[in-house]
């Protein structure tokens, strides 16, 4: 689902001056795609990082119709932002404005759109994003485990013979998942502790307890980096014991190991302990090239899903502590137990 817009400029507007007014209004150029049904049309993208706007932000194109009328067309999807609603509606009046004609939007002709709701607080809108980038990195770990396939492994064969286990490429394959499983985790709980810290009350208190480094500080000067994210450089984010004593130093009331440690699904192990054992289990994996043999595709698949409950709960943690809207817009397919290849039973 998207929200879209056309623009039909008026007759004899010429296109460079389109071309410069797209610019004023912030847009950079893209592309140009060329096709022999609907002719060429110009890409560009607007986007505004600052304090967390956009979360999308908005597509606009640029071709000439069956009448050689200039035609402007914007889309933002359903995923965007508040700021990205309201540059998509400035876009379509100021190029009404600008050189007159008619547009439609899919409200209806000569209707804006109308925002759901006001602006969100910006660190809501950070950490919501980096929840968002957990889940497509989380969606990508499990297109990629349920699409792999090893047609020429004799496994078949190999049933049975222990000597031979070690030489699965299941095996690898799951064991080498297991350090991008990680890497996500740790990217999501950096990128919500820049966000929290960037406008935190006790922002002072926690500079004066960090030292950064010349290369560090040189990125901050040329504007290639943030104070927050180079000090985010200096913490890890990949043991849950750290993370949370990071948190607690913004907010002791921010009880994430909490959250992680109340029961699950009647299991023995929390899920703060699932979590800690698969951030050692990549440590081997990256250390010390040391696969783990009970790797199978059930237990990677049960990983994904522990991790998707886990930073879950996280995010619902943060967004009830600070009275923010929980929004989720990722799903993971519901899990169901796999049928073990014919190759196995046969």
């Amino acid at each position: 689902m998207s929200y879209s817009s056309e623009n039909i400029l008026a007759p004899g507007t010429r296109i460079q001056d389109v071309r410069e007014f797209v610019l004023l209004l912030g847009y950079t150029k893209s592309g140009v795609l060329k096709s022999e049904e609907y002719g060429q049309f110009e890409e560009y993208w607007w986007f505004d990082a600052i304090d967390y706007r956009s979360y999308s932000g908005v597509e606009l194109s640029i071709h000439r119709d069956d009448e050689q009328r200039v035609v402007v067309s914007t889309r933002t999807p359903v995923s965007r932002s508040y700021f990205d609603l309201i540059h998509q509606n400035n876009t379509i009046s100021g190029f009404r404005k600008r050189f007159g004609g008619e547009f439609t939007t899919d409200e209806g002709r000569r209707r804006y759109f109308r925002p759901e709701s006001g602006p969100p607080p910006a660190p809501a809108s950070g950490c919501y994003l980096a929840f968002n980038r957990f889940g497509l990195n989380l969606i990508k770990a499990l297109v990629y485990h349920e699409a792999r396939d090893f047609p020429n492994h004799p496994r078949r064969k190999w049933k049975g013979i222990e000597i031979f286990q070690p030489l699965d490429p299941r095996i690898l394959a799951n064991n080498t998942l297991v350090p991008f499983l990680v890497a996500a985790m740790e990217d999501y709980f950096k990128s919500t502790f820049i966000a929290l810290l960037r406008y935190s009350e006790r922002k002072e208190a926690f500079l004066k307890s960090v030292r950064l480094q010349g290369e560090q500080l040189l990125a901050i000067s040329d504007g290639k980096a943030t104070v927050e994210e180079q000090i985010s450089e200096t913490l890890s984010f990949q043991r849950l014991s750290s993370v949370c004593r990071h948190f607690e130093a913004l907010d002791k009331k921010l009880d994430i190991a909490g959250a992680l440690r109340k029961p699950y699904r009647r299991r023995s192990q929390s899920l703060f302990e699932s979590v800690e054992s698969l951030v050692l289990s990549r440590h081997d994996v990256i250390h010390r090239a040391t696969l783990d043999q009970t790797m199978t595709d059930e237990r990677i698949d049960g990983l994904i899903y522990d991790l998707d409950e886990a930073i879950t709960r996280v995010y619902r943690r943060i967004t009830e502590h600070y009275d923010w809207f929980f929004d989720r817009g990722w799903h993971l397919r519901r899990r169901h137990r796999k049928k073990a290849p014919i190759s196995d039973t046969a």
